[in-house]
């Protein structure tokens, strides 16, 4: 048996020594970390010197691009996009669609994401930390957006599922339209690892079929040509899908971006909020779901108008099939010259809608569609009975809610009248917007009274 004293408790002296000796140890730490890392660089150690680190994710460090100074601010605070214009450096060898890590311009990792040297977006980011790309984080992103939507859209099963960047996957978008999904592959990294994907749907979701258009202009900003579509399953030509207490007669393959436009959910049951005894106008109608939700609203009467032949014929379908013998009436005529006519024949109406397509697809065409959205909701105002109610929108990210309502301000004075405004909406929550990303934020529509 080992002898010796007994361990004793320190005393009151001691104790105050340790603490002092703690205190002058604290304060002596942020020197003692600044020399040793000193010593790191000078010794080159990787973590310090943007060399690769051995271990697990070696192999994927290797495959970088290094960011010029400043240039990770914004990816820091949040965005997903690199521009070809912040990179000082790219690895040798990277080719279109490639794993790659983004590092500042200390080599410290940001994120990885997948890069496309043809685009002026030259890498999409996945992830903050590095990890592979692959069906684990893939999974991950589909089952985190799968619970979003049962939380905002429990009892719906017509939504937007995944939303590119607002869903962290930047470049894949997929609609699902009861037990179908509309997928659109529009970068060359998910194009790339779209055949993969869609079993990873398969196995996750489980739908009836899925189809997956390629036709998007989209693509082309991506260096991608415009391809028939890929299909799982069996894909009718006609979708019967529920969506708000109405059946949708969709077409997934030949409709406008997936079939239909998912993301104006919220502001159509908002808007038919202001039909009830009123006479519709409504102006891009496209399949017609405005004038479906204000006709189930209660309004005295609804003419609805669009370009496309096919599409009035889908609102026409629609309105058979869930408003049948209510007072509907749909035309195929270019909204423009409607306008026109309607002056020239001193209609007029209690309430308007305006949803036309993007009007400023770029910085560049800003000035030109702003002058096409102040005439087109001019000459709807000059239609609008005073009292009457405009909603109108805009789904181009370079006309924010600001912007719009500078823009409607214009359109009041040409038309020689005022507007008081009573609300200003935006995309519905399956269309998820990233507050570090104003691009993701893309869709305004303005609620507004005519005042006289």
């Amino acid at each position: 048996m080992r002898s010796g004293r007994a361990l004793s408790h320190p005393g009151p002296a001691c104790l105050r020594f340790l603490r002092r000796e703690a205190g002058q140890q604290a304060a002596r730490l942020p020197w003692i970390l600044a020399c040793r890392t000193r010593r790191r660089r000078r010794k080159g150690c990787p973590a310090h010197s943007g060399q690769v680190a051995e271990g697990p994710i070696a192999e994927a460090l290797k495959a970088a691009i290094r960011l010029a100074k400043n240039q990770e601010r914004r990816l820091r605070s949040g965005h997903p996009w690199v521009f070809s214009n912040e990179i000082e450096s790219i690895e040798d060898g990277l080719g279109t669609g490639d794993e790659v890590v983004v590092l500042d311009h200390r080599g410290q990792p940001i994120g990885v994401g997948l890069y496309n040297p043809h685009s002026l977006i030259a890498v999409r980011l996945y992830a903050r930390h590095v990890r592979p790309i692959n069906a684990d984080l893939v999974r991950d992103r589909i089952e985190v957006a799968q619970a979003l939507r049962r939380r905002v859209l429990p009892v719906e099963v017509t939504y937007r599922l995944i939303h590119g960047e607002g869903d962290f996957l930047p470049g894949l978008v997929v609609d699902r339209y009861g037990d179908y999904l509309c997928v659109q592959s529009l970068t060359a990294g998910i194009e790339q690892r779209i055949e993969w994907i869609l079993e990873l749907l398969e196995e996750v979701l489980r739908p009836a079929g899925i189809l997956c258009r390629r036709d998007s202009q989209a693509r082309t900003l991506e260096g991608l040509p415009l391809l028939e579509p890929l299909e799982r399953g069996r894909v009718p030509d006609t979708v019967e899908a529920p969506y708000e207490g109405l059946v949708l007669l969709s077409d997934l393959r030949h409709g406008q971006k997936t079939g239909e436009f998912l993301d104006q959910r919220e502001n159509r049951k908002r808007v038919a909020l202001e039909a009830f005894g009123r006479e519709v106008l409504d102006l891009y109608c496209y399949t017609g779901l405005f004038s479906l939700h204000c006709c189930m609203a209660g309004a005295t009467s609804m003419l609805g108008i669009d370009s496309s032949a096919p599409a009035i014929e889908r609102a026409r379908a629609n309105a058979e099939r869930n408003a049948p013998g209510r007072k509907l009436e749909f035309r195929v005529e270019e909204v423009e010259r409607a306008l026109e006519r309607l002056g020239r024949e001193e209609a007029r109406f209690d309430m308007i809608l305006l949803d036309p397509p993007a009007l400023v697809r770029s910085r560049k065409a800003l000035t030109e569609g702003a002058r096409k959205y102040v005439a087109i909701n001019s000459a709807a105002l000059q239609l609008l009975k005073p009292g009457g109610t405009l909603a109108t929108a805009t789904c181009s990210h370079h006309v924010d809610a600001a912007g719009f309502l500078e823009i409607l301000r214009a359109a009041a004075k040409h038309a020689r009248t005022e507007l008081r405004l009573v609300e200003v909406l935006g995309q519905s929550r399956d269309h998820p917007v990233l507050l570090a990303a104003r691009e993701t934020s893309y869709l305004t529509m303005v609620i507004a009274e005519r005042i006289r």
